[in-house]
């Protein structure tokens, strides 16, 4: 009974210092949120999941547009007016789902 007793307290004391103070922002609550919204290619309506996935970027009247493939960009370039009122109005398309990590056996 003891024992047990003394490794609660322990455990309760060491959550009590690993813990920030009150009030002091902890570096997540720094640092600036991210963007949740579905990035979207503006010339086929594909989701891309990830900006680092994009196959390239065009600004347009202020607005930057990602693209899902290389043959994407050349298209909006050609005419942004165009796929940029239809990216408005494109429902988003799901990303292929993505392949699970292989799982290393000892």
């Amino acid at each position: 009974m003891k024992l047990v007793f003394t490794a609660a307290l322990v455990a309760i004391a060491g959550s009590a210092f690993a813990a920030p103070p009150v009030g002091t922002p902890t570096p997540a609550a720094k640092a600036p949120v991210a963007k949740t919204a579905a990035i979207t290619c503006p010339v086929t309506g594909d989701k891309i999941a990830n900006i680092k996935d994009a196959a390239g970027s065009s600004t347009y009247k202020g607005k930057t547009y990602y693209f899902c493939c290389a043959g994407c960009k050349p298209a909006f370039d050609k005419n942004p007016a165009k796929f940029a009122k239809d990216a408005a109005k494109t429902p988003v398309k799901p990303a292929p789902a993505a392949k699970p990590a292989p799982v290393a056996k000892a």
